[in-house]
């Protein structure tokens, strides 16, 4: 085989970041050019395989298992130019797709830029952070997608093809969220913009305070980020702006520390294996450890750090996660509505959940045409466009109407709501109950899911095969394909020619059944 196809391997296993899933593929293929991408392409076509193509494994879903072929583009990793715009205030850095964003944002440091904004984490490469709708939390920003000003894809016929804009628009639409269905990305250019460092607050505020002072509190900084404590009735508000001012020292963190992460994660085990009625006094006795018991609102701990170090955070354990997003003037009769739900569960001794569940905004209105950026300087708020085209598969609300940075209110924002449940020590944690509710008030508020979460559906909505409630495992997904073509509708119908159009053979359609049961492919086009 490798005559044929230089560097396939047999008897690999990939693990996703959080252990939940694993695959062994029949081969798996890590190339280090685009000609390489294009062999192994067309190798697929002939011999009727297909390919899921894989970064950092950071998804917990189950979306990129396959036991056919797996690609992997680590060794497709160098920076192929830095154009700059001085009269703009920008640059535009040429990249290959498997690049990791945090060796980018060293590159970047290093000539004085960096990334406009950023997720969570940094470990995931260029073409993946994308894939699936990555966003980070500010009123200002929106898909780490709307960065991009071009994308290079080699589709499902092996065609090398370079979409912007201006060329290929549908393409290019339907490649900023793919799922992995549209082709591979092999190289991407990004917008970025002079380094700066984010001056942030963290507060310690009172779960009413944060409903009381809803109709502002998002618009007050330029990233901002919430943590929510049920059981402890209060929320880490963390705000940051960029600053010219001197860096400070770290945070001190309880769970930072060794001791502190390994306690943390063996009261977890205790409550998930043997109590758990003892997961409310585990979260009051680290939120105490961690953030102290009084209410800071208004005088909370400052910090300055560069912008990768302020905007990424610590995801601790292995987890299952469900996020969803819905219109943010919604916020307050959800949070209402998930405490009420998560406050009777503990009584009962239904469900308990972990924290903190994170409460996150952004801001995926666009113009309609590219703005001008000439009277910008390093700490000027707000998103330098690399497009100003929405991604089909776009999972904020529709129909919210872009507002010029001085005039953005509530009604631009999409507000997230992620649902975290740790696995500690790999141990799973039921999750059916909390998460199946959780997503029962989310889509009464206008919500859908994020892509790569472990969203769950039910039978009623999924499409193609099904089984018995009793046959699924607790953390099964069942799939949402009847709600995704509702809250899709034309977008979905136009990916999904496109996607025809670009991979007639279905190269990348490998675990057929996630994107039967969830609408992204039809029963025709699979069976």
């Amino acid at each position: 085989m490798d005559k044929i196809l230089p560097g396939a391997r047999s008897n690999y296993k990939f693990r996703n970041w959080a252990g939940i899933y694993s695959a062994k593929p029949q081969l798996y293929f890590q190339p280090s050019s685009i000609d390489e991408v294009v062999k192994i392409v067309n190798a697929a076509r002939r011999l009727r395989k297909t390919i899921v193509t894989v970064g950092s494994g950071h998804s917990p879903s189950d979306m990129c298992v396959t036991n056919e072929w797996l690609m992997n583009l680590d060794r497709m990793s160098e920076v192929r130019g830095l154009v700059e715009n001085k009269e703009q205030h920008y640059a535009d850095v040429t990249v290959d797709a498997g690049l990791r964003i945090y060796k980018l944002s060293e590159y970047l440091s290093e000539r004085g830029y960096a990334i406009q904004n950023l997720g969570s984490i940094s470990e995931q490469s260029v073409g993946g952070i994308i894939s699936t709708g990555t966003h980070g939390s500010s009123p200002y920003h929106g898909l780490v997608s709307s960065q991009y000003v071009n994308l290079t894809i080699v589709n499902g016929l092996g065609e090398v093809v370079h979409v912007n804009s201006e060329d290929h628009p549908e393409i290019f639409r339907a490649a900023t969220l793919s799922l992995g269905k549209i082709g591979i990305i092999v190289r991407a250019t990004i917008r970025v913009v002079p380094a700066f460092k984010i001056r942030s607050t963290l507060e310690v505020v009172n779960f009413e305070t944060i409903l009381e002072q809803w109709g502002h509190i998002w618009t007050s900084s330029e990233f901002i980020r919430c943590w929510w404590y049920p059981y402890t009735r209060k929320c880490i508000l963390w705000r940051g702006t960029k600053s010219n001012d001197s860096f400070t020292k770290v945070r001190s963190s309880w769970w930072g520390t060794t001791l502190g992460r390994y306690f943390y994660e063996f009261l977890l085990w205790v409550s998930v294996k043997i109590y758990p009625a003892f997961t409310p006094y585990v979260e009051r006795f680290v939120f105490h450890r961690q953030y102290g018991k009084a209410e800071t609102y208004g005088y909370g701990d400052i910090a300055v750090q560069n912008s990768i170090d302020g905007l990424n955070m610590d995801c601790l354990f292995s987890q299952f996660v469900d996020e969803w997003g819905c219109p943010l003037s919604n916020g307050p009769e959800v949070l209402r509505s998930l405490d009420t739900s998560i406050t009777q569960a503990a009584k009962t001794g239904e469900f308990y959940v972990h924290v903190p569940i994170e409460v996150r905004c952004s801001n995926t209105c666009l113009p309609e045409k590219m703005p001008d950026y000439s009277d910008r300087n390093e700490v000027s708020p707000g998103a330098v466009y690399g497009n100003v085209l929405r991604p089909y598969l776009d999972a904020t609300p529709r129909g919210l109407q872009y507002a010029p940075l001085s005039d953005v209110s509530n009604s631009q924002l999409t507000l997230y709501i992620n649902a975290t449940i740790y696995r500690p020590f790999g141990v799973n944690t039921p999750i059916h109950k909390w998460f199946t509710l959780f997503e029962s008030i989310m889509g009464a508020a206008g919500g859908k899911p994020h892509w790569a979460k472990n969203f769950l559906g039910s039978t009623e909505m999924a499409a193609g095969p099904t089984k018995s409630q009793g046959a699924y495992q607790d953390y099964e997904m069942r799939g949402m394909a009847t709600k995704i073509s509702e809250w899709y509708g034309e977008d979905l119908l136009k990916f999904q020619e496109i996607r025809r159009q670009q991979d007639p053979e279905n190269v990348f359609l490998a675990n057929k059944n996630w994107a039967l049961k969830n609408g992204i492919v039809t029963p025709e086009e699979v069976y």
